[in-house]
């Protein structure tokens, strides 16, 4: 059985499109038809796909003042917003003892004060449509823990208290927001991340998936066929490889 989705009609606002799994869920909606309002701090990737529905900027998620700009321009010129997946992050592995105060804030300013900007900028936008839905991006990270992801798996636990009240906020006016942890993927934020161990590892306990491999999942979230889904923490569980 295949499942596919006709967004024509619709916008799709995605941070974090650069790469990984953002750049995945620019292509994915584009082939659904729809109309992709794209961007991130680095903009090679988007700059090379040449669609008539891709409009893209560089954007920096920690400068609150550029975020609402950017929503309200990006409103306004297509009328509302339909969906926002916000895929922007950073992950650097420092151990505690090691850790400056600028690298515990690159976390939580891109992560998590990041993120809370594009979310409550979507606020007045979806309201006002009474209908749209937007995902944010935890991680296992958030309750598992890893050596060196203190500052990571803290920003992205601040994620899901977000989520669990934004979604109250939001569910009198028709609005969904739901957080996704989408397990171990080949993206730069990984790669970047994790030492050649770490990633042989998982690559044999669990196995390393491809974003294409997950944007099904987040295609479904952000149609009306998750209408009556929001609140929660979406987690996509790899399955231990048979020789693991």
């Amino acid at each position: 059985m295949r499942v596919s989705y006709d967004f024509t009609g619709h916008v799709v606002l995605i941070a974090g499109a650069g790469s990984g799994l953002g750049l995945a869920m620019v292509h994915a909606c584009l082939a659904a038809g729809a109309q992709v309002v794209a961007s991130d701090i680095a903009t090679d990737a988007l700059a090379a796909i040449n669609h008539p529905k891709l409009v893209w900027s560089r954007l920096d998620i920690t400068d609150s003042r550029a975020v609402t700009a950017h929503i309200e321009a990006s409103a306004s010129r297509f009328g509302t917003l339909d969906a926002a997946v916000l895929a922007s992050g950073v992950q650097r592995r420092v151990l505690v003892e090691a850790m400056s105060d600028d690298d515990w804030l690159a976390h939580i300013n891109v992560n998590l004060n990041g993120i809370f900007y594009l979310v409550r900028a979507l606020f007045p936008v979806m309201k006002k449509s009474r209908r749209g839905a937007i995902i944010v991006f935890t991680s296992g990270l958030a309750t598992a823990g890893w050596p060196g992801a203190t500052a990571y798996g803290a920003s992205k636990a601040g994620l899901i208290a977000l989520v669990k009240s934004a979604a109250q906020e939001l569910r009198p006016y028709g609005v969904r927001i739901n957080a996704v942890s989408p397990g171990i993927m080949h993206t730069p934020l990984f790669h970047d991340s994790a030492n050649a161990d770490e990633i042989s590892m998982y690559e044999k306990a669990l196995g390393v998936s491809e974003p294409a491999d997950v944007t099904p999942m987040l295609m479904h979230l952000i149609s009306d066929g998750a209408a009556t889904i929001t609140g929660n923490v979406v987690e996509r569980r790899l399955i231990p490889q048979a020789n693991s």
